[in-house]
């Protein structure tokens, strides 16, 4: 029951943080159609130094005709409430509980709040960071990563046969499972470049890993979608200060009791797993 308590408080804080900051975007400007759908799992150790901080968060992969949006099942939910909502004027309470009602029972992390769109703009990357100062960032990369190829057969993930293959990014080694029989070449977080759909990565010491746990081609109108606002360009390596920094600001809030409505002892709890919170993906 106290882990159930500190997990809600915890996910209540990052969750209605990424509403309200959603909620003063002017606009969703649809930029590609979503024409396949892939969904991962993404396992991570919180805290490098504790091997039993392993969480986990589901992620959506849009692959359009043009550009990919990489993001986390519950921004999608909150992009497609707000999308739907651009001509409509609802009440925000009324929003509010409509995004409640579909992310019940669902947990989000800290370390997976950010948007990854491929080939955009031109050949590269964007990474969309939401934060709450009222600013939202971005970090344009180029998309090149030197793999080095494994030609034979290894695995089969989800009925299709995967090779493998091997990349040094940001301070880690991974290895990846792809698999040419679905030619798409792209994958989870930033990952891309290969001959076919990536459908499973990890570091080498395991800390992090994207599963895949469905695809399908949607037949359906799904926009991928951009938000029309102004933003901050930063560096990869300002990413991570910026999550620590919101990570402060949480901390600083519950311990000035500007954050109430739990008891104590679990704010206090949460208050010390934002501590813990130190095994970005990145390493700089």
């Amino acid at each position: 029951m106290k882990k159930n308590c500190l997990s809600t408080l915890l996910f209540v804080l990052i969750t209605l943080n990424i509403y309200a900051q959603k909620s003063e975007t002017k606009e969703l400007l649809p930029i590609d159609t979503t024409k396949w759908l892939c969904t991962y799992n993404y396992e991570f150790l919180q805290d490098s130094s504790n091997q039993y901080s392993l969480k986990s968060d589901q992620m959506v992969l849009h692959i359009g005709s043009h550009f990919s949006k990489f993001i986390c099942l519950i921004n999608v939910i909150t992009d497609s409430i707000l999308y739907l909502n651009q001509d409509r004027n609802l009440d925000p309470h009324l929003l509010m509980n409509m995004y409640s009602n579909s992310v019940s029972g669902m947990r989000g992390s800290l370390m997976s709040l950010y948007t990854i769109y491929k080939n955009y703009p031109g050949n590269g990357m964007m990474i969309l960071i939401d934060y709450d100062d009222h600013k939202f960032y971005k970090v344009e990369q180029p998309m090149k990563m030197n793999w080095k190829l494994n030609t034979q057969k290894d695995t089969v993930i989800l009925g299709y046969t995967c090779l493998k293959a091997y990349v040094s990014y940001a301070g880690r080694n991974w290895v990846a499972w792809y698999s040419p029989q679905i030619p798409l070449s792209d994958g989870p977080y930033k990952f891309n470049g290969l001959p076919g759909l990536i459908l499973k990565i990890s570091d080498t010491k395991k800390q992090h890993c994207f599963t895949l746990n469905s695809i399908k081609k949607v037949t359906y109108n799904q926009p991928i979608t951009l938000q029309s606002v102004s933003f901050v360009d930063i560096t990869a390596e300002d990413y991570n200060k910026i999550m620590k920094n919101k990570m402060v600001r949480i901390y600083g809030n519950l311990q000035s009791g500007r954050i109430t409505g739990n008891s104590e002892e679990a704010k206090s709890a949460v208050m010390h797993r934002l501590k813990t919170i130190n095994n970005f993906i990145e390493k700089f």
